[in-house]
């Protein structure tokens, strides 16, 4: 049944009062006319036993004027709404009723059914708006229990949303440990629930530091990019603001799940987008099962003072996890614990350079205020380039040494599937750090040294053996005697088999 929201009218004139009653057809346009009064003397005593939802009043009045009234009203009976009535020069009252709190006026002279119906209207929707608005309040802390884990009836949500076959439910999730201040990240997503009137919202926040919207919208309806207007503004203010925009879906009954489910998958996601602000749900990061570090093969190389080795496993166990998605709470505690046993055994080896104690403690400083991937590899590249060099002048590397020995390495090996990484391994150093010293001392990438050693070696087979092309191909480490011939022919113009020809005449 409708509910009929009720009516006073207060004029000091009869033939109005009477007008009035008599002008529209109350309850069938939703509303049920109480009474009527004289003044505002008398309308407060019937709004004391009546308790209408609405009054309409004069302003010019005997006793009390209908000023006065508001006032009252505004003061007293806050819940109640009212509009007032008013001739051509009665401006400046109408002006005062306002600041009182009125919300519509009428003109006595113009006044019309359609006038009457058309603001009694518009009052019943700032009403409706006003109860939704407090009603809100406990649906929300509803909402927030029901997320936290505690039993709330479904009903309320469903009466609130009052969902339809084309609309779908979604999260936008965030954790309130991002935020310096709770309040603009509710303001933000205040103001873009406001500004999108196809969108029906409810703002969330548990006991848990989960927050964000419940949000309600047409199959058809595209709000993904004013949403991401809305949250680039507030990262002026809170910069380490990140959201998930979960998973469709229809039904109240998933409710719980999907809030479970874009939570667990949102879990320090922020950490791989530094760039990026709000992210879907199916872009998020799946957490792979990570390796456990060698640690046996690692402090071997500490306790023999092969610090080099060390820090060759430690880049390449950590350029595996960086690429396999690891959790970043899993990778900080591993870094921390290694480069503790690294940077401690350094101390206790070389106990007058006090660097590398310092450097431990801006490590594990540095390593817990990481938020993002990029910073923490920064972090790590930097922090190994510093130990090189410490160990470099403590221990001087003699370069010319190392270079004879490395080509040395080659000769001996090109034969073989010798790859940079196998170099590195061998002589303990880093992957990156051992390309950029061959590049530097031989002018050319490791892989084209390679090439041109077995070229080079090729050519000589080609000359002085009676060895078949497959089998060149195979002594100088090429599998594949198609391949093999195409590189050579790219390099010295000619196939081997011309080259052969040509340099046996």
């Amino acid at each position: 049944m409708q509910h009929l929201h009720t009516v006073l009218l207060v004029d000091d004139e009869s033939t109005i009062r009477d007008g009035l009653k008599h002008m529209i057809r109350w309850e069938q346009e939703g509303f049920r006319l109480l009474g009527a009064a004289a003044n505002g003397q008398e309308a407060l005593t019937l709004i004391q036993q009546l308790q209408p939802e609405i009054v309409i009043t004069d302003l010019k009045m005997p006793q009390m004027d209908g000023i006065q009234l508001t006032r009252v009203i505004q003061q007293q009976y806050p819940s109640i709404h009212f509009l007032v009535l008013s001739s051509y020069d009665d401006f400046q009252y109408v002006s005062q009723s306002f600041k009182n709190g009125a919300i519509d006026y009428l003109l006595k002279p113009t006044l019309t059914p359609a006038l009457l119906v058309k603001a009694l209207h518009g009052i019943r929707e700032k009403m409706t708006d006003a109860r939704q608005g407090t009603s809100e309040i406990p649906l929300q802390e509803s909402l927030n229990r029901y997320l936290a884990g505690y039993e709330e009836p479904l009903l309320p949500f469903m009466d609130y949303f009052d969902l339809t076959v084309q609309q779908k439910l979604c999260f936008l999730y965030t954790n309130g440990s991002y935020f310096r201040s709770s309040e603009q990240l509710f303001h933000a997503l205040t103001e873009f629930s406001q500004s999108k009137a196809c969108l029906k919202t409810l703002a969330f926040k548990t006991s848990h530091n989960d927050a964000g919207l419940l949000i309600s919208y047409m199959e058809d309806s595209d709000f993904y990019c004013p949403l991401k207007k809305c949250l680039e503004q507030l990262t002026y203010t809170e910069p380490n603001a990140f959201f998930t925009l979960g998973r469709p879906f229809e039904r109240m009954e998933d409710l719980r799940p999907a809030f479970l489910a874009i939570k667990e998958k949102s879990r320090e996601q922020s950490f791989f987008y530094k760039q990026q602000r709000l992210v879907f749900e199916t872009e998020l990061f799946p957490y792979m099962e990570s390796d456990r570090f060698d640690t046996k093969k690692f402090l071997r190389a500490l306790l023999d003072n092969n610090f080099l080795l060390g820090i060759t496993r430690i880049e390449d166990y950590f350029n595996e996890m960086i690429l396999s998605n690891v959790d970043p709470n899993f990778l900080k505690q591993q870094a921390s614990s290694i480069f503790y046993t690294l940077l401690s055994r350094l101390e206790e080896e070389f106990p007058t350079a006090p660097r590398f104690s310092r450097l431990r403690a801006e490590f594990l400083h540095e390593i817990g205020h990481v938020l993002y991937l990029e910073d923490f590899s920064d972090l790590l590249l930097s922090t190994i380039d510093e130990i090189r060099q410490q160990l470099t002048t403590l221990s001087p590397i003699d370069e010319d040494d190392l270079l004879v020995s490395i080509q040395r390495f080659i000769q001996d090996n090109y034969m073989k599937s010798l790859s940079l990484s196998e170099l590195a391994e061998t002589f303990h150093f880093s992957y990156t750090y051992l390309s950029a010293f061959l590049s530097s001392k031989l002018k050319m990438s490791f892989s084209d040294y390679l090439k041109n050693t077995r070229l080079e070696r090729a050519k000589e087979l080609l000359i002085q053996s009676e060895l078949n092309l497959s089998e060149i191909s195979e002594a100088v480490g090429y599998s594949d005697i198609s391949y093999f011939s195409r590189i050579f022919k790219k390099e010295f113009q000619v196939t081997p088999s011309k080259y052969r020809r040509l340099n046996q005449l």
